[in-house]
Parts: C-alpha cells; sequence; structure tokens
C-alpha cells in the first residue's frame, strides 16, 4: 500500500544572497492550492550532495529514494566548468492529507565550476539547520584539488563517497583511506560487496582453513567494478593473507565483481554471479559440496546511500 502523495512545489530561482527569503516564500508555496492549512518540517538530516552535471539525473534518483527514509534539507552541488556561480534553484517537497502537511525535502541546487569550489562552504554553512547531522555524498570523480573535497567534508559529520565513479581506483581509494583517521566515511561500492562477503563467509563453513596457509585470489571485474574489486581484494589480504590478481574482463552489467575463486591446497571457492545471484561451488580433493546461492546486491544508489546514512 503507497504512502501519501508527495507534492513538489515549482522551482523558484535565487541569487545566493536571496535564499534564505527564497526559503521562506516556499513554505507559501506548499500550502498554495490549500487556501489555509498548516504546514511543518519534519526533516531529520541536513544533506550536501556533490556530482558532475552530467549525472544530475542519477543524483536526483538517489534523493528521492532517501527522502523517503531520511526527509531533508539538500544542497545539491553540481560541476559544470560552464556555468556561473551565483545562481540557486530552489524547491519543496511535502508529504501529507487534507490540511496538514509535512515538508519532507527542501532543495537548494547549484550548478557551479570547479574553480568556485572554494566559496560553496561558505554558502552552505550558515544554512544548515541546527541541531540535524549533516551528511556529505561525493558522487563525483575523485577531485584533482583535494581542497574541494575537505572544503565540504568539515562541513559534515559522515561522508559517503562512491568509489566506483573515481577516475582512478587504484590511485584514489589510498589517499580515500588516508583520510578515514578522525572522520566518519562509507563506500557504496563497499556496501555493494556484502552479499560477496556473505557468500565467502558461508563456503567457508564447508572447508578448513588456518592462518599461514598459502592462498589465491582471483577477481574479475569490469570498468564500473574496479573500486569494489580492489576493496575487497584488500579484504582478502587482510583476512586471509591472500595473493590477489584481478582481471578486468568481467561482464559490463556489474557495479562490483561477477566473479571471485579462492583457492588452497586443500580446496577452492568459486563464486559467480548468476541470474541476479551470487552462486557458489566449493570442492576439496576428496568432496564436492552441492551449491548455494546469495542474492546479490540489488539496492539502488538512492537504498544505499539511505543505508549508509542509517548506519551512522
Amino acid at each position: 500500500m503507497s504512502g501519501p502523495a508527495l507534492v513538489r512545489t515549482p522551482v523558484q530561482p535565487a541569487d545566493w544572497p536571496k535564499i534564505h527569503e527564497g526559503m521562506r516564500a516556499m513554505w507559501k508555496q506548499c500550502l498554495a492550492e490549500q487556501g489555509g492549512g498548516d504546514v511543518a518540517r519534519s526533516l531529520t538530516v541536513n544533506f550536501v550532495g556533490v556530482a558532475r552535471a552530467a549525472d544530475a539525473e542519477a543524483l536526483d534518483g538517489a534523493l528521492q529514494r532517501l527522502q523517503r527514509r531520511s526527509p531533508c534539507r539538500a544542497f545539491l552541488v553540481l560541476v559544470d566548468e560552464t556555468a556561473a556561480a551565483g545562481r540557486a534553484e530552489l524547491a519543496a517537497t511535502t508529504r501529507g492529507n487534507g490540511a496538514m502537511r509535512d515538508i519532507v525535502l527542501e532543495e537548494i541546487r547549484v550548478r557551479v565550476p570547479s574553480a568556485a569550489f572554494p566559496q560553496l562552504p561558505g554558502l552552505i554553512r550558515p544554512l544548515l539547520m541546527n541541531d540535524l547531522p549533516t551528511h556529505l555524498f561525493w558522487a563525483a570523480p575523485w577531485p584533482q584539488n583535494a581542497a574541494d573535497f575537505h572544503g565540504l567534508a568539515g562541513l559534515c559529520d559522515h561522508v559517503v563517497v562512491d568509489s566506483r565513479r573515481f577516475a582512478d581506483p587504484a590511485r584514489d581509494l589510498p589517499t580515500l583511506a588516508g583520510l578515514r583517521t578522525g572522520r566518519r566515511i562509507t563506500d557504496l561500492a563497499w556496501l555493494r560487496l556484502r552479499p560477496w562477503r556473505r557468500a565467502l563467509a558461508e563456503a567457508f563453513e564447508r572447508v578448513a582453513w588456518t592462518a599461514g596457509t598459502a592462498t589465491h585470489a582471483t577477481i574479475r571485474h569490469d570498468g564500473d567494478g574496479k573500486a569494489a574489486a580492489l576493496l575487497l581484494g584488500d579484504w582478502l589480504r587482510t583476512r586471509l593473507q591472500a595473493n590477489v590478481q584481478t582481471d578486468d574482463s568481467g561482464a559490463a552489467s556489474a557495479a562490483g565483481p561477477d566473479h571471485l575463486v579462492v583457492r588452497t591446497g586443500g580446496f577452492e571457492v568459486d563464486l559467480g554471479l548468476f541470474r541476479g545471484q551470487i552462486r557458489a561451488h566449493v570442492s576439496t580433493a576428496e568432496h564436492c559440496y552441492l551449491p548455494f546461492s546469495v542474492p546479490s546486491s540489488r539496492g539502488t544508489d538512492g537504498d544505499l546511500l539511505a543505508a549508509a546514512i542509517d548506519m551512522v
């Protein structure tokens, strides 16, 4: 059964110094067609999203999923090298019935060239709602100028990245790992690996492995799955002291790995994507176990983003 309908106000332009005024005006728009009634904020978080202008649709989709679980005041920063800083687009979304409505999304959208990033902390800081946690979603490639990231991350209690979008995950993931000290960072690529780790744990219930056993792993992926494959490889090195190789010949439809093989002298674990499942085959020199399946990650970016925020 679906919930109350969501109603979005028309988008209103505003110069940056007039954003406060524009946000107040949106409250009246939320009840314009009702001729009265009450409107109230029902917001639980501040949200700052950063994406390339070409990925605006994907960021919007993630935000729509998020607002149903975590109503928010959202600052959407779209990186557009052809844009001129100084203008914003404002909108609000309400939920409710009759004369009572709750605001579940207050949206402030700006298009800026990367050169304007130093101005953004000063723009966003006074617009954050007091006493609400603030989450940054960096859904863009890792910036050439790390100060672009640090300036916004410094405003936020929690940072979510999607390393699938990094131009060079092998270079950028170690940089990201070095920032985790003293800062809460969640990577959606890591969340996409939960079914793989679950399948591997279940597979290892069938075999005997001891520390110090020579272990080899091969992970197959495509371009979009490279970051997740590297993260999984690092995890296998830490947990199993495995010698890990990655292979970029995987299926183009996968957002993470599509095949993992772990071998020792005593057994082999073979995990592969098959019709939305991770199919696991476990064999030893004496026995071949019946295969089993674990559902692969089916959550959208918005679902994973909401889950990352719920974890904090």
